[in-house]
């Protein structure tokens, strides 16, 4: 069985929000705000010793390193290889460097059978293909309708794949969040 892995590089400019410090006083991860997303950034031993954990929260900083897609768990893990103090920042952005991804990243499966679909199902179905093409992610995300997902009672029910989470009572205003969890940085 071949084992691919779905990596690609990554630049954040945005604020320090706090440090993530595991058995007393190693640095783990950097929490950073770009814009209105939270990001949580996995900092290596071999940088912990180089970061100030004295930083103050709303520093601007500069942020890159690599993006992988982790199966198991089901979303991108970001490593930190640098991190620059910017006294002048241009503005909060991230943005993917290079993609080494295959065209198709998932699916997500919306169920269409009567109780689903009366329940919001297609306000739902509407919404991710809205929300789909906003993040230009409609050529590499496919919407899948599907029989019953049997939780008819806690419909309109949603599986996003490859991560296999399913949901239930999902909401058209809950879209953005779940795309932006499974499919984005």
């Amino acid at each position: 069985m071949s084992k691919t892995t779905t990596t690609s590089q990554f630049r954040l400019v945005g604020q320090l929000e706090s440090f993530v410090i595991k058995k007393g006083d190693k640095i783990k991860y950097l929490r950073m705000k770009v814009e209105e997303k939270e990001y949580w950034l996995k900092i290596p031993k071999k940088l912990r010793s180089e970061i100030d954990i004295n930083m103050i929260p709303g520093t601007w900083l500069e942020v890159t390193g690599n993006r992988e897609f982790k199966k198991k768990k089901g979303f991108f893990e970001l490593e930190v290889s640098q991190v620059t103090l910017l006294p002048n920042p241009d503005k909060p952005c991230a943005v993917i460097l290079s993609e080494s991804e295959s065209s198709s990243v998932g699916k997500i499966l919306v169920c269409q059978k009567s109780s689903c679909w009366k329940r919001g199902g297609k306000s739902v179905c509407q919404q991710l293909e809205q929300e789909l093409e906003q993040q230009g992610l409609s050529d590499r995300v496919k919407i899948k309708l599907t029989g019953c997902l049997k939780q008819c009672k806690k419909g309109p029910n949603v599986v996003i794949m490859p991560h296999k989470a399913r949901y239930c009572q999902v909401q058209p205003g809950e879209v953005d969040k779940l795309v932006n969890k499974h499919f984005t940085t």
